[in-house]
């Protein structure tokens, strides 16, 4: 729901309540007591030297898409990207205002649990209702339940906020919008020099004010209001450093951004509206630039038999036959629930340039056996099969499979086929004194004949085709890449790259210069994809906030108020 910016920020206000007061709201009878294990040694001597304490300065920035930001390159956030947890393709929740935003952020919970996602505040699903309103403990109430000690202060210029959460955190202080940027920046530093907080929460909005007044793009007014936040960020670092106790201090600085936005809106499902960049800083943690590969757009689910299928079918005229080359095949695939209910399928293909994948069918195909995936590679005469790990999660995955052509003497045409999953190697198999391979079928994704018992039933995007084997480094270093650039090492190679989310129309569009397309065959439709890449293969994002907090502060959370995000801080020597 598109609502005004007062609306916007009255609902961050509120939101900032039913996310940092959740812990005191829900009935404390409801919370089974966890046993915490408390690894944080910052208040033990060792040889007489008392450890550096762990403190966190969360700054979260609504209406700051990540890639706009990392093209405008400002220079205070962009200097802390070598000793960081950074990535500028994190993906926001479905639902990606602000007040969703900052509830997943704040809770470790997505949306489609907490609903929050308008200036209600009310979660969805008990909207005009009667029913108990379910709230997600925040961060904060793990860290004040652990150690009431623990200080938490809040600086924010949105409305109403103190009455809300004054009842979890320790201070709150609200700014005059009036006041800008500016205005929090001063009462962050006043807080740093006269107060000791362990966290200490700082949110700028004028990206999202910009942004709605004047279009989020590189122009004057949007440049000006990230200009003005990454100086005030600097500010604030400079403020760590002058503290008193600095030297027994390791601050943790998280800048991420709450909120995407395209033309001028923010809220809603582009790619733009969801992306979101995280730079989780430290000088004593492992630095991690993370690529993560969110799928957000629309696909066509590739299902069914003849002559009720739906599949996409490319008549390349032979260019992606390894004959006397090596390929590499790429793909990001989600397999949706068979007909016996799970992720177990008989042997239905699903990438495939061969006739039929009958017998030793000259060609190769990737097919389904059980929860596996398996890669065939035939002469006419003899075939391999190489069999991947299992994927049954209904997640999207990266599978690669490579195909090495080498000849000699003694062995004559050599085939090595080779499978990952998500970039983890690998199985691989030969086979020797072949024929040359080389198919005239069409190069098929989705339904293909013969020797098969269940229909495929799955999305596919991302599809690339290269006329080498890719180097085990380099299938690892891109496999959770959504895009390709000319940065790519062996982007000379590229002959064949379908995003498979144009979101209309009855072709995949090949980007690469081959110009092959794909023709959607049958009664197809483009889904909304969601969710993204496995956590294998994602970035870090506002639900990941939360763990990374308390494992930087020492607090491990288990059974079900474990939150489910990824804890992406490795602090340096410690495995």
């Amino acid at each position: 729901m598109q609502t005004s910016f007062s609306k916007y920020t009255r609902s961050i206000g509120l939101l900032l309540a039913a996310g940092l007061i959740a812990g005191i709201s829900a009935c404390r009878k409801e919370i089974a007591q966890q046993q915490h294990y408390d690894s944080d040694t910052s208040r033990q001597l060792i040889d007489g030297v008392k450890l550096r304490k762990k403190r966190v300065l969360l700054i979260g920035i609504d209406g700051a898409p990540g890639k706009l930001i990392k093209s405008m390159q400002p220079p205070v956030i962009m200097s802390l990207t070598p000793q960081s947890v950074v990535t500028w393709e994190g993906l926001t929740d479905t639902v990606s205002t602000p007040a969703a935003g900052w509830t997943t952020m704040a809770t470790g919970v997505a949306y489609q649990q907490h609903q929050i996602g308008d200036s209600t505040l009310i979660p969805k699903s008990v909207e005009g209702s009667h029913a108990e309103i379910k709230y997600y403990n925040s961060f904060i109430y793990y860290l004040k339940e652990d150690d009431f000690n623990t200080k938490v202060t809040a600086v924010t210029p949105w409305e109403d906020l103190t009455n809300f959460v004054l009842n979890n955190a320790d201070k709150v202080i609200p700014t005059r919008q009036s006041d800008g940027d500016k205005g929090v920046t001063d009462a962050v530093l006043k807080e740093l020099s006269s107060a000791n907080p362990d966290v200490l929460i700082a949110n700028y909005n004028s990206p999202a004010i910009a942004g709605l007044q004047a279009g989020f793009s590189d122009n004057a007014v949007y440049r000006a209001a990230v200009t003005s936040v990454d100086t005030q960020i600097g500010k604030l670092l400079e403020g760590l450093k002058a503290r008193k106790a600095a030297a027994g201090e390791d601050w943790l600085v998280i800048i991420q951004s709450t909120s995407g936005g395209v033309a001028s809106k923010m809220g809603g499902r582009t790619g733009e509206e969801r992306n979101s960049f995280t730079v989780m800083y430290s000088p004593v943690i492992t630095p991690n630039a993370l690529i993560g590969a969110p799928l957000a757009g629309k696909c066509v689910r590739l299902f069914g038999d003849a002559p009720n299928y739906v599949r996409a079918v490319n008549n390349d005229g032979g260019l992606y036959n390894p004959d006397n080359r090596s390929i590499t095949i790429e793909a990001k695939v989600r397999f949706n629930k068979g007909p016996k209910g799970n992720y177990q399928f008989s042997w239905p293909p699903f990438l495939t340039k061969c006739a039929s994948r009958y017998g030793s069918t000259v060609g190769w195909s990737m097919f389904r056996s059980g929860d596996k995936i398996v890669l065939f590679i035939a002469d006419g005469s003899q075939k391999i099969e190489v069999t991947s790990s299992a994927i049954n999660d209904g997640n999207f995955h990266a599978v690669t499979a490579t195909i090495a052509y080498s000849s000699d003497p003694a062995n004559g045409n050599t085939y090595t086929g080779s499978i990952y999953i998500d970039g983890v190697t690998k199985a691989s198999d030969k086979l020797v004194r072949a024929a040359r391979i080389s198919s005239p079928s069409p190069l098929t994704l989705g339904y293909n004949p013969t020797n098969f018992q269940d229909a495929i039933d799955m999305y596919i995007a991302d599809v690339r085709i290269w006329n080498t084997a890719l180097p085990e480094d380099v299938v690892m270093a891109y496999t959770n890449r959504s895009d390709i650039d000319a940065g790519h090492p062996n982007y000379k190679n590229l002959i064949g790259y379908w995003p498979c989310m144009e979101g209309s129309g009855n072709q995949f569009k090949d980007l690469s210069a081959s110009g092959k397309d794909f023709t959607v065959e049958g009664n197809y439709t483009w889904d909304l994809i969601q969710e993204p890449l496995s956590s294998k293969l994602a970035a870090p994002s506002l639900k990941d906030v939360t763990p990374s907090i308390l494992g930087w502060m020492g607090l491990t959370l288990s059974g079900s108020n474990k939150p489910p995000g990824i804890n992406w801080i490795v602090v340096k020597g410690v495995k």
